[in-house]
């Protein structure tokens, strides 16, 4: 929000954002509270930081603490903490986090405590050791005892629903949401996505993509105001530049906020090669200055209960991810065809390239979100993570097939009749 001297207050910078988002999946509250500690004294600027998590139940406290002095932070875990029930909120936390480490050992500085709502068995916080009012960064930490909460929900094994969660009981006997496998194909050559790992980021993605957007949108308005006004060359261009630049974070948060929280499918009968046709024509330019060869090979004429929006945003980033990758002369080939798993009819839309493969690195991360491997140009950005989020939010599949020597095929396994199991 834009305050009456037109400066903007900001939540948390993107580059802690990414540090939080490398964390994910969580595997443990070790393996989150120095990093976790650590951004939230850089963030905050203050002098230290001392987060705890506290189990009443097993009286075990498990805290991270992170000085600007120090090289690194200190994670560790004490047992048989004992707590009085008596006094406020901060009484008590201070009572448990002195147990384990003395506030005079860690830092001289006054003491401000946030706590974080994470689960009713515990006691969750971080102390703050600041000379300065923390008044002008009230935003900031509200992001990051929402962020926080949700990595210590994810440590502790009990995180948000997830879709999957959801559909769990209405889709366990569905055979498109089970491990399919072509004919043939060793299982050494096939690349899942890891639909756990994809959840937490999901949840992730989205409660982050919504506290950027809200700044981001009010430097975008303030650039469009400034230069309605301004005359002088060198200062439009500087302020077309922030504005531009504004404009990249924007659709990056859209991106995430669309990976994190899509729409839900609006369905409607969709005829696959009209789809691809229409693809083909939005990527015309891209397709002609790449020199690549693009081939179309259906069996007979498809038709399939689709978000026809979603479906299109499906197969434009499965071939600009092959475009990435092609010299000119490569080529790109689409099938599809019908087939009958179990009682499920299903398409079995294919697209593949004859590119130079993936290398481990790439086939472990192919899926996730803000990978970037720019030599190769696969898993940049959310196009394949927004092609599995759209495809599950349909109760069907995707996952990779390396091909030995060159190329990779994306095989997409999708319901024809939304109300089939």
């Amino acid at each position: 929000m834009a305050n009456e001297t037109g400066g903007v207050s900001l939540g948390l910078p993107g580059v802690f954002y990414r540090r939080l988002f490398a964390l994910i999946p969580v595997e443990s509250l070790d393996s989150v509270l120095g990093e976790l500690a650590a951004v939230w004294c850089e963030a905050t600027t203050v002098e230290a930081v001392y987060l705890i998590h506290f189990d009443q139940t097993s009286q075990e406290l498990n805290a991270g603490i992170f000085c600007h002095s120090q090289a690194g932070a200190e994670c560790f875990t004490q047992s048989s903490i004992r707590i009085e029930q008596s006094g406020s909120l901060l009484e008590q936390a201070r009572q448990i986090a002195e147990q384990a480490r003395s506030f005079s050992l860690i830092s001289s500085s006054p003491v401000h405590f946030f706590s974080i709502p994470c689960h009713q068995n515990s006691l969750t916080g971080v102390f703050l050791f600041s000379t300065h009012s923390l008044d002008d960064t009230l935003s900031l930490i509200s992001d990051l005892t929402e962020i926080s909460r949700r990595l210590f929900l994810l440590a502790l094994g009990t995180g948000v629903p997830s879709h999957s969660q959801d559909c769990d009981s209405q889709h366990q006997d569905c055979q498109s949401c089970q491990s399919i496998a072509e004919p043939g194909i060793p299982a050494s050559q096939r690349i899942l996505p890891s639909t756990d790992k994809l959840e937490a980021m999901a949840e992730f993605a989205a409660g982050a993509g919504h506290e950027i957007n809200n700044p981001v949108a009010t430097i975008v308005g303030r650039v469009q105001m400034l230069l309605r006004h301004e005359t002088d060359p060198e200062r439009r261009q500087s302020l077309a530049t922030i504005g531009g630049q504004a404009y990249r974070i924007r659709d990056m948060i859209g991106d995430a906020m669309l990976f994190g929280r899509p729409p839900a499918p609006c369905l409607s009968a969709v005829n696959l090669s009209k789809a691809i046709e229409d693809v083909q024509h939005s990527l015309s330019d891209a397709i002609l200055t790449s020199g690549v060869q693009l081939m179309v090979t259906l069996s007979k004429a498809v038709c399939l209960q689709a978000d026809e929006t979603q479906l299109k945003i499906v197969i434009s980033n499965l071939i600009l991810n092959c475009l990435n990758v092609l010299e000119p002369g490569g080529k790109i080939e689409i099938s599809a065809e019908e087939e009958t798993m179990g009682t499920v009819s299903m398409l079995h839309l294919q697209i593949s390239d004859d590119g130079p493969g993936l290398s481990e690195q790439e086939q472990e991360h192919l899926f996730d979100p803000f990978f970037s491997a720019r030599q190769a140009g696969r898993g940049l950005g959310f196009g394949l993570s927004k092609c599995w989020r759209i495809i599950d939010l349909h109760h069907g599949r995707i996952e990779a097939e390396k091909i030995p020597g060159s190329g990779v095929t994306f095989h997409i396994f999708w319901p024809i009749h939304p109300t089939e199991k």
